[in-house]
C-alpha cells in the first residue's frame, strides 16, 4: 500500500499543489524528491503525509506515537495561507483509503454569505454548519488501517534524527546491544513510525536476528563415513551453513553495510560475548569494526535509516528472498544532513536503489543528492518536484545544482593538483594562463640567463585565466597562509586583474608592452619588430582589422589598425618564435622573471 496523491490548497506558503506519487512500467514506486528554498513549505507537505500514516496507526495500534483522539500535526486555522479564506489537504492511498481536513477562517453557517463563495470541492458540503473545520479519515477501520502497516515497513525520519557520538561519553561507547523484549499484547505493534535515535533498537535487533540464525536456521547434510577396523558405515550430521528467513535478512543487512561503508573482501556481523555484548564488523576474518558506536556520524545516521527499513519490515511480518522484496512507505526529511559529499552524491543514490519497492519521499538542499539520484535512476527513475507550487522538475533545471557541483569539481580539482604538486616538490609554484605561456618563459630563460631561477620553481598550466580564479577563490586567507610553498598566480596583460596577495598566493598580471603590435595575451611580450617580419615571412600566423575612420557626434576619429596573432596559428607562432628568436627578441620577458622573484623569492 503506497501513496497515491497529495493534495494542498492554501496552507502556509503553498498556494495549489496536487503531486501524483509516479510509479514505474512495472508498478514500483519511483523514488520522489522535494526540492524548494527554506520556507517553501517542504516540511509542511511532509507533515499531512506522516500525518496521515499516524492517523492510521492511531486506528490498528494501541502504542501508537500520538494518542488516540489527539494530534501529530497542529489543526488550525492559523495555517491558512495568508489573504486565503480556508486551507484543504487530502492524502490518499491506492487503495481508495483517504484523510482530508479542512480550516475554515469562519464558521461554515457564515463563510459563503461572508465571502461570497464556496470551494467546489465534494467534500464542502459535508462541513457541519456550527464548525468551522472538519478531519475525516477512511482509515478509522482498524482492518482498513492495518492493511498499511501489515507486511510492509512504514517510517519518518525527521530531520532532528540523531546519535550520540562516540566520543560524547565513555558509558555510550560500551553500551552493550540486549535481546528486544516485545510485547505480545493484541493491538501491539511494537515498531515506531517516528525513527529520531533508532541505534539501540536496531542494535538489539541485530543481536535477535544473530541469536535466530545460530539457534535456527543452521543447516545440515548427512553423509556416511567409514568408521572403526571394519570400515564400518556411520552416518554424520555435517554444518552445511544457514537457510531460513533470518538469514535472508542477515544478508540484507550485510549489503547494506558493503553499500554504505563501500567495503571490499568479506565482511560479516560479530557479537561480544554475554560479558561484552557489542556488535561489531569483522571483515575478512579480522576485527574491522568493534563497536558500531566507533562510525562516525554520518555512517551512523546512514547505516540507521536502512537498517532500520529493513527492521520495520521485518517487524510487519515481512518476508523476503533478498533486500529488493522489501515494500513500505519511508518518508526522509533533509536526507543530506550530517552527509559528506561523497555519501550524498554516490553512496546515498546507492542505497536507495537498494530498495526498488519502497516508497521513498525524500526532502533535500543538497544539489549533489539530486544529481546522483538523476545519475543513478536515469531521468526517468525519479520524480524531482519544486516547492511550493509540487512543479515537476530535472536536476539540470536547477542551474545553481550544476553549477554547484561543476565548481566543488574544479575547485578540488584544483586544491588536489596543488597538494600532489607540494607532496612531490616543495618548491614555489608558478601557475600560468597556458602551455604557450611556459613554452615563452623557459625559451626566454634560457636567453635572458634565468635558467637557475626556473630550476628553483614549478612551472604549471593552469588551463587559462578562469581557473587560475578557481584556485584563488578555493583557499581562504587562513588556509593559504598555511600552505607549505609559495603559489604565484601569473595573468596575461588583457586580463583586467588586479594584484593581490592571500597568505603564500600571490596574483600578479604581466604589464602590458604599449608600443607592441598585439595587446593580448603571452605574445604582447614579442617586439614589434618580430610581428612585421612575421607578417612578410608567414602571414597566415597575424591577422590585421585595417584601421577606419569614425564619426561620433559629429567629430571624425580615427580607429587604428589592429593585430592579433590567428587563433589556429598560436603554435605554430610560439614553435618559429622559440626556434629562431634571440635573446634580443625575448628581452620584454625580463618584467616576467621581476615578477617572479618579488613574489616567490625568500622574504
Amino acid at each position: 500500500m503506497y501513496f497515491k496523491c497529495v493534495e494542498i490548497e492554501n496552507v502556509g506558503p503553498i498556494d495549489n499543489l496536487k503531486i501524483n506519487f509516479p510509479r514505474t512500467e512495472a508498478g514500483s514506486p519511483k523514488p520522489l524528491i522535494v526540492v524548494g528554498e527554506n520556507g517553501a513549505g517542504k516540511t509542511i507537505l511532509l507533515s499531512h503525509l506522516v500525518n496521515a500514516l499516524l492517523t492510521g496507526k492511531q486506528a490498528a495500534y494501541v502504542d501508537s506515537e500520538v494518542e488516540a483522539g489527539k494530534v501529530y500535526k497542529y489543526r488550525s486555522p492559523q495555517y491558512i495561507k495568508a489573504g486565503a479564506h480556508y486551507s484543504f489537504s487530502r492524502v490518499e492511498f491506492d487503495n481508495g483509503q483517504h484523510v482530508e481536513e479542512w480550516q475554515l477562517d469562519t464558521l461554515m453557517s457564515d463563510f459563503e454569505s461572508q465571502h461570497q463563495f464556496a470551494p467546489l470541492r465534494q467534500s464542502w458540503r459535508t462541513i457541519p454548519n456550527n464548525q468551522s473545520s472538519l478531519f475525516v479519515s477512511t482509515l478509522s477501520n482498524e482492518d482498513a488501517a492495518k492493511e498499511l502497516f501489515n507486511q510492509q515497513c512504514c517510517l519518518y525520519f525527521p530531520v532532528n534524527r540523531f546519535e550520540d557520538p562516540a566520543w560524547l561519553n565513555i558509558d555510550n561507547l560500551k553500551e552493550k546491544a540486549a535481546y528486544t523484549e516485545l510485547k505480545r499484547i493484541n493491538r501491539y505493534s511494537n515498531r515506531n513510525l517516528i525513527c529520531t535515535s533508532p541505534l539501540k533498537e536496531n542494535r538489539n535487533w541485530i543481536l535477535d536476528l544473530l541469536f535466530d540464525r545460530q539457534t535456527f536456521e543452521i543447516a545440515t547434510s548427512n553423509i556416511n563415513l567409514p568408521v572403526g577396523p571394519n570400515q564400518e558405515q556411520m552416518n554424520i550430521a555435517v554444518f552445511a551453513g544457514f537457510q531460513g528467513q533470518s538469514t535472508r535478512i542477515y544478508e540484507a543487512v550485510l549489503q547494506l553495510l558493503r553499500t554504505t561503508l563501500r567495503a571490499d573482501g568479506n565482511i560479516r556481523l560479530g557479537a561480544g560475548d554475554r560479558r561484552n555484548r557489542t556488535i561489531s564488523i569483522i571483515k575478512n576474518e579480522a576485527n574491522w569494526i568493534p563497536n558500531l558506536f566507533q562510525l562516525s556520524t554520518g555512517e551512523v545516521l546512514l547505516i540507521n535509516l536502512f537498517l532500520s527499513t529493513i527492521r520495520d519490515f521485518d517487524l510487519s511480518g515481512g518476508s523476503l528472498e533478498n533486500i529488493s522484496d522489501i515494500k513500505g512507505i519511508v518518508i526522509i526529511d533533509e536526507i543530506d544532513s550530517h552527509l559528506h559529499t561523497c555519501h550524498q552524491k554516490e553512496v546515498l543514490p546507492d542505497l536507495v536503489a537498494s530498495f526498488p519497492n519502497v516508497q521513498f519521499i525524500i526532502t533535500t538542499h543538497s544539489p549533489l543528492f539530486v544529481l546522483g539520484m538523476e545519475e543513478k535512476f536515469g531521468a526517468n527513475g525519479v520524480e524531482i518536484v519544486s516547492m511550493p507550487n509540487g512543479e515537476a522538475v530535472a536536476a539540470s533545471d536547477f542551474s545553481e545544482f550544476t553549477a554547484a557541483y561543476e565548481a566543488y569539481k574544479q575547485t578540488n580539482l584544483h586544491r588536489h593538483e596543488v597538494a600532489e604538486a607540494m607532496r612531490l616538490n616543495a618548491r614555489p609554484i608558478l601557475f600560468v594562463e597556458g602551455d604557450y605561456d611556459i613554452r615563452y618563459i623557459n625559451k626566454a630563460a634560457e636567453k635572458l640567463g634565468k635558467e637557475s631561477l626556473m630550476h628553483s620553481i614549478q612551472i604549471r598550466d593552469g588551463s587559462g585565466f578562469g581557473n587560475l580564479d578557481k584556485i584563488w577563490r578555493s583557499y581562504e586567507a587562513q588556509l593559504a597562509e598555511l600552505l607549505p610553498s609559495k603559489i604565484l598566480l601569473l595573468y596575461d596583460c588583457d586580463t583586467n586583474k588586479i594584484s593581490a596577495e592571500k597568505g603564500k598566493i600571490v596574483k600578479r598580471v604581466i604589464p602590458s608592452i604599449p608600443d607592441s603590435s598585439i595587446a593580448v595575451g603571452i605574445e604582447n611580450l614579442i617586439p614589434k619588430s618580430v610581428i612585421e617580419q612575421l607578417e612578410d615571412s608567414h602571414p597566415q600566423f597575424i591577422d590585421v582589422t585595417p584601421g577606419t575612420t569614425t564619426r561620433v557626434r559629429g567629430q571624425e576619429l580615427a580607429v587604428p589598425t589592429k593585430k592579433s596573432v590567428n587563433k589556429d596559428e598560436k603554435g605554430n607562432l610560439c614553435n618559429w618564435v622559440c626556434e629562431n628568436g634571440s635573446a634580443d627578441d625575448f628581452r620584454n620577458f625580463a618584467t616576467v622573471f621581476q615578477i617572479i622573484e618579488d613574489a616567490l623569492g625568500p622574504r
